[in-house]
Parts: C-alpha cells; sequence; structure tokens
C-alpha cells in the first residue's frame, strides 16, 4: 500500500466517522453536533454560564420593575442590560462554533471528492 492510498484510507475513515457525528437535517442538529465535536466540554460550561446570566438579568429586571427609587432602577436597569449583552457573546460564542463545525466537514468532503476526482482520471 503506497502513501497515497493509505491517506485515502484514512479520509474515508475520517469521513465515516464525520458523517456519524455531523449530520445537516437542521438547526437543532448543527446545535447538537456542537456539544458533540472537540470543544464540548466549553460549549457545556458556556451554556451553564448563560443559564446563570438569564436568571440573573430576569431577576434583574424583576427588580427594576418593582423599586420606586431611581438610582435603583438605573442599578438594575444596568445590571439587566449587562446581562443581555454577555447572554448575546456567548449565544453568538455557540453559533461560531457551530459554523467552524459544518466549515471543517466541508472540507473534508472536499478533500475527499478531490480524491475521488483525481482516482477517475
Amino acid at each position: 500500500m503506497n502513501i497515497d492510498e493509505k491517506i485515502k484510507a484514512s479520509l474515508e475513515a475520517e469521513q465515516q466517522q464525520l458523517d456519524q457525528v455531523i449530520d445537516d437535517k437542521g438547526l437543532f442538529s448543527m446545535l447538537t453536533n456542537v456539544y458533540q465535536g472537540s470543544m464540548r466540554r466549553w460549549v457545556m460550561v458556556s451554556s451553564c454560564v448563560a443559564l446563570l446570566v438569564s436568571i440573573g438579568f430576569i431577576y434583574a429586571a424583576y427588580r427594576f420593575t418593582v423599586t420606586d427609587v431611581l438610582s435603583e432602577q438605573v442599578f438594575w436597569g444596568v445590571w439587566f442590560i449587562a446581562g443581555l449583552l454577555v447572554q448575546i457573546a456567548i449565544k453568538l460564542w455557540i453559533f461560531m462554533e457551530m459554523n467552524r463545525i459544518s466549515t471543517l466537514k466541508e472540507i473534508k468532503r472536499s478533500e475527499l471528492n478531490i480524491i475521488r476526482l483525481i482516482e477517475r482520471k
């Protein structure tokens, strides 16, 4: 077995593994793939942080609405906006991670297609 055949066999094995892990059946499928990828621990940690931040800014919104003192309303309003910004940043990072995994999958598929085209000639 020469080096080209070894590379082809390795790429095909990797492609089969990627096809099992990554399916393009929709947004929820892509989102679950993020939790199975190489950064799954960080995604899980960021999801937990996002949940805590959500609880925090909901509490800040509640406190904002029930207080009568203007300075407290400003305080809780700022915390609410800060919580929303953190939430946006975390969600943006998770969607960027989904994009990275999809791009890697397409690169691997392109590599296999190029090898198959070379073999036909």
